[in-house]
């Protein structure tokens, strides 16, 4: 691909909670100018449009692209929407780079086929992990790939929220239909974390999910407890729940020590749409040695989606290399498939990554390209 200088600009597709995220991610990034706003609900990109002084509104995806030559598609719609959008948006033949929100689809198949529309068309396909960006993952990064703590044997992590007691019932997150749920939602952040640690998809799955909630047919899980297996006794085991203490704690467990995320993946210190409005949130990784050592990092608040955004800049200009790739994303959603199957069936079963797609690279280091080939 050849480099895509400065300015860019942005397009989001759907103006809903996430979406102003992004748009202030446009305000914060020098490199990034939200151009365009696409929903089919004119009175809902009106809005976003007023907020974020961007009068080029459209209710059609390829009306919004042919009248602004865009550089980046954002997708922040629901999910069962993610592959048509972006790949309608891959596909025009103007856009460089394509953001989706997680999970990046609604099954390993669905991903796979964005990789390749991807792949045929040069297109850099990013699944919006956005915490992928914040200093205290890549930090970790650093010191797991330099062996700090051994070998990683076990990943334990819980991320909860008590949405069922804030959200309103009509809430996406408790419709299955359009990609709610809590396994799709905050265990999706679970599973690509382990997956980085162990630099492996998983063999198998367990999951045991429920209650549910939501409109009669189209209940979504509040929870799921799961258990991850990547060979040779290594193990994930992963809580998300809607109905807990709000909590954010993953441990990653090695052969010489262990370290432990006390806020990983959502440093946002105000969601007017669900429940709290809290000063800037710092994290902190504590880090443990087999001598009882003891190293604490902070980290200040960090502005994850403007940090993403920036990062897209900066593989579109050539000077970075993508992190939460396309590709890397089809064994999370091969996992979360498995995951699914397992909880109707109660038994444990076989994570199956399309055959031809590898999301893992091989040759460069965790920090550079999710990881090495560990299967």
């Amino acid at each position: 691909m050849e480099p895509v200088l400065n300015p860019l600009r942005v397009g989001i597709v759907g103006a809903g909670e996430n979406a102003r995220d992004h748009a202030r991610a446009c305000q914060a990034v020098p490199g990034a100018t939200l151009t365009a706003i696409c929903d089919v609900q004119p009175a809902a990109a009106a809005r976003l449009g007023a907020e974020f002084a961007c009068p080029a509104q459209y209710t059609d995806l390829a009306a919004m692209l042919d009248a602004q030559q865009l550089d980046v598609v954002i997708v922040s719609v629901w999910g069962r929407h993610h592959a048509e959008v972006a790949c309608t948006a891959m596909q025009h033949g103007t856009v460089a780079a394509v953001l989706v929100e997680k999970p990046l689809s609604l099954t390993a198949s669905e991903a796979a086929d964005m990789v390749s529309v991807a792949s045929a068309t040069g297109v850099l396909l990013v699944e919006g992990f956005k915490w992928r960006y914040d200093p205290q993952h890549l930090a970790v990064a650093e010191l797991l790939s330099a062996g700090r703590i051994g070998a990683v044997r076990t990943v334990i992590g819980v991320f909860s929220s008590p949405l069922m007691g804030h959200a309103p019932a009509g809430n996406w997150r408790f419709r299955a239909s359009v990609g709610g749920g809590s396994l799709n939602d905050t265990a999706s952040y679970l599973i690509h974390l382990a997956r980085l640690a162990m630099r492996a998809d998983p063999l198998t799955a367990f999951a045991i999910s429920g209650p549910f909630a939501g409109p009669a047919g189209d209940q979504a899980e509040l929870a799921a407890s799961m258990v991850l297996d990547f060979g040779d006794g290594r193990t994930a085991l992963l809580q998300s729940s809607y109905q807990q203490a709000y909590c954010q704690q993953v441990s990653v467990l090695g052969t010489t020590g262990w370290l432990r995320f006390n806020l990983p993946f959502d440093a946002r210190s105000t969601r007017h749409a669900e429940f709290v409005d809290t000063p800037p949130l710092p994290g902190t990784v504590d880090i443990f040695g087999d001598d009882f050592s003891h190293e604490l990092m902070t980290f200040p608040a960090c502005d994850q989606f403007a940090a993403q955004l920036q990062h897209i800049c900066d593989c579109l200009a050539g000077t970075s290399t993508p992190l939460a790739t396309g590709a890397f994303a089809v064994g999370g959603m091969a996992t979360l498939d498995a995951l699914r199957s397992s909880a109707s069936s109660g038994a444990a079963v076989p994570v199956q990554v399309p055959v031809g797609v590898h999301s893992w690279p091989g040759t460069q280091p965790p920090v550079a390209d999710e990881g090495g080939n560990g299967q």
